[in-house]
């Protein structure tokens, strides 16, 4: 079983490794002529699905794809590392994003043995209420003006669906989501439905382990009433996001747990922007506090992340406490606390 699987990674490596050679001769032209940069920014909708979701994986960069001793919070992360629930699993954030904009994600998992692991999730953002304003024309001096305030409209999204994780070896663990998605802007609607499947290896080269995610995956939508309002159907393309992560433990957890230090490396490949590197580090100390930080290259504001975490244990409920900071430059910071319990059996 162990070379079978080694074959499949091997061929997951040359996959991706065949799939750059395009990008790479594509760079120049018979002509021998450079062509211009293009990265895809503003091809796709949906951007509430690229927002941080979780406390502890903001902290770290936003890395997703490899983090040790998950719980439900992989369903927004990696779902294949939902298999490290030993029971029920259960957590709540929230993010005071950028312009007052207000983000809620929750989900609850259990344990089923060799059944797997099924869990449900939700999400809701909130973007408040917002001016309303159309531009006038004026014949007489030939140009389009605002025009005053023309009360309020609002606008926000919603995801829930259902996840699933099995661990098919020891060392092998896949998983995936299937959610459902609605959007509103003013009195137009648009829904949509995405899958997300992860997957998460170790090596067996000490404490290296492997993990990759491709997330919101699904068909283009219309906004439904948007041709009827504004005279032009919108089409909008799903955020389709692939991750590859490494992960290695610089300082190995001790049979009392009193030290861990864990680095973590991403690269992730949107549709709708250029190639980005995740880096990051967290330190625990007995498995009770938790330190972390990293930073997000090639984003036009965002880049370093911190925070930290407290994890207890009473009478078999254990207890989360995540907290993280991210600097978004000229947009001001970006805060998330995350709540969460565990049962066991």
């Amino acid at each position: 079983m162990m070379i079978k699987i080694k074959w499949i990674m091997s061929i997951l490596f040359a996959l991706i490794l065949l799939g750059s050679i395009p990008s790479l001769y594509a760079q120049r032209t018979d002509s021998g002529i450079d062509p211009p940069e293009f990265d895809r920014i503003g091809q796709s909708g949906w951007q509430f699905l690229h927002l941080p979701t979780v406390a502890r994986n903001a902290a770290l960069a936003d890395v997703k794809t490899g983090l040790h001793n998950n719980g439900v919070t992989a369903v927004f992360a990696n779902p294949a590392k939902l298999t490290d629930i030993n029971y029920i699993d259960a957590s709540f954030t929230n993010t005071s994003y950028i312009a007052d904009i207000n983000y809620l994600t929750g989900a609850v998992a259990m344990n089923f043995g060799d059944i797997g692991v099924f869990g449900l999730h939700i999400s809701n953002l909130d973007a408040g209420e917002m001016i309303r304003t159309e531009n006038v024309y004026d014949p007489g001096l030939d140009i389009t003006e605002r025009s005053g305030d023309l009360g309020t409209f609002t606008a926000g999204d919603i995801k829930a669906g259902i996840s699933y994780a099995k661990l098919i070896t020891a060392n092998l663990s896949v998983g995936g989501n299937f959610s459902y998605l609605q959007e509103k802007l003013d009195n137009t609607t648009v829904e949509n439905f995405t899958v997300d499947l992860g997957l998460f290896f170790k090596t067996g080269f000490r404490s290296l382990t492997l993990s990759m995610v491709a997330s919101n995956m699904g068909p283009d939508q219309e906004f439904t009433g948007f041709t009827e309002i504004y005279g032009l159907p919108q089409s909008v393309r799903m955020p389709v996001n692939y991750r590859l992560g490494l992960t290695y433990d610089i300082i190995e957890a001790s049979d009392d747990g009193s030290h861990q230090l864990v680095s973590f490396l991403e690269g992730v490949h949107p549709n709708d922007g250029p190639e980005r590197v995740h880096a990051a580090l967290e330190y625990s100390f007995i498995n009770i506090f938790h330190l972390r930080g990293g930073y997000a290259f090639n984003y036009d504001e965002k880049g370093l992340t911190a925070g930290a975490g407290i994890y207890y244990n009473m009478s078999g409920v254990t207890g989360r406490i995540d907290y993280a900071y991210l600097d978004y430059g000229r947009l001001d910071s970006v805060h998330l606390f995350t709540l969460g319990f565990a049962l066991d059996q």
